[in-house]
Parts: C-alpha cells; sequence; structure tokens
C-alpha cells in the first residue's frame, strides 16, 4: 500500500491489521519501506527473535536417526587395501577361451 494511502484511510487499515491478523506493507516510491503488523503478532516474532537457535544435535544423536540399512562411510587408507591384494589368489587363464570351450561340445 502506497504512503499517500495510508495517510487517507489510516483508521481502515489499522482496523483491517487488528481483525485479520494480516501484515500490510507500506511503500514509498514503489518500494517497501515499512510493515505493519497486530501488536500480539510483534510480541510474537521479538519472542521468537530473541530465543536462541537450537543447538546442532550430537553425532551420536544423528547416527542414530539413520535407517538401519544405511552405512556410515568410513574412509579406508591405502595400507590396508595394499595388504588385501596378496589374499586373492591370482587367477590364471583367458575367460573368453574359456567360455568358448563349454560350447564347443556341441
Amino acid at each position: 500500500m502506497p504512503v499517500s494511502d495510508l495517510r487517507r484511510k489510516t483508521s481502515d487499515v489499522l482496523n483491517v491489521v487488528r481483525e485479520t491478523g494480516d501484515a500490510v506493507y507500506i511503500t514509498q516510491h514503489g518500494r517497501p519501506v515499512v510493515v505493519l503488523v497486530d501488536y500480539e503478532r510483534y510480541e510474537q516474532l521479538m519472542a521468537q527473535a530473541q530465543t536462541p537457535p537450537a543447538s546442532p544435535k550430537p553425532e551420536a544423536a544423528v547416527a542414530a536417526e539413520q535407517p538401519p540399512h544405511q552405512y556410515p562411510t568410513v574412509p579406508v587408507p591405502v595400507s590396508m587395501l595394499e595388504g588385501l591384494i596378496g589374499i586373492m589368489p591370482a587367477v590364471g587363464g583367458d575367460a573368453l577361451a574359456d567360455t568358448e570351450a563349454l560350447y564347443d561340445g556341441d
């Protein structure tokens, strides 16, 4: 609402704000400069602004909220992976030739 309209209709605007609880944005030169709100709503907004934000949850609480089928990602050092290389036996042969041999009997 332009400030010029507010000057002419102040009583009406205040009644609307009180009855509906709606905020009224007052503009000057087409830009918002002030917001009119009901006093009770203003008090609620101020109380919310003064309430400190909730502290972040501890990691244990966040982990407990994860569904059981999801496992956390754990970084694995390269040295551990290098140690796994010797566990698997070397596989010899040619996989394509072995597969073809299965069908040679036809």
